[in-house]
């Protein structure tokens, strides 16, 4: 991974409010301007706690994301002075903030919950067209949770999510006796 070229730019809003910074026609409108730009690696996940912008490029485009999302959100009366902007271009970059970000969510639960909810299925509907970039994204995750050695409960409400992601990486295979072994695999009772 160490060659890895994914970059990640996150919008967060100052004050946290349960509330989208943009809707998912506002997300939609951003991704297809950002698809015809950077090329078809970019993804966008929306969610109560910001918007993140994830990619693949060996240049940063962090001005011109930013300068797209002040387009869609200055008519609502926002500024730039009202968010948080956090540009993440390296692999290191990435695994800082993860684990930054990781362990201020576990703090509070009930906002992991929905996050991790919005999260997995937001990735669940954009797998398909972004199977390597969220294969990138699942693996540098899965070796960050593993070193904050999570509680059983946080891993309990991660797991079904977890696990509806593989199946649907699954169900992308096209060879029958791999997706009978990996369900095999993945049942219930050979979890620890």
């Amino acid at each position: 991974m160490e060659d890895s070229q994914l970059k990640i730019l996150n919008i967060s809003g100052k004050g946290f409010k349960k509330q989208l910074l943009v809707s998912s026609k506002e997300v939609s409108t951003l991704h297809v301007f950002l698809k015809e730009i950077i090329n078809d690696s970019v993804m966008i996940i929306n969610t109560n706690v910001g918007l993140d912008v994830y990619y693949h490029s060996s240049l940063c485009y962090k001005d011109l994301i930013v300068n797209a999302f002040l387009l869609l959100t200055t008519c609502k009366g926002k500024s730039m002075d009202d968010f948080h902007i956090k540009s993440l271009n390296s692999v290191s970059d990435i695994e800082n903030e993860t684990n930054r970000f990781f362990e201020k969510l576990i703090k509070n639960p009930l906002l992991f919950k929905s996050y991790t909810k919005s999260l997995f299925n937001q990735l669940k509907i954009n797998y398909s067209n972004n199977v390597e970039l969220i294969d990138e994204l699942l693996a540098l995750w899965q070796n960050k949770i593993l070193e904050t050695n999570l509680d059983s409960n946080i891993l309990k409400v991660m797991m079904p999510y977890i696990k509806n992601l593989q199946g649907t990486y699954f169900e992308t295979l096209n060879q029958p006796i791999l997706k009978s072994l990996a369900r095999e695999t993945l049942k219930e009772a050979r979890f620890n």
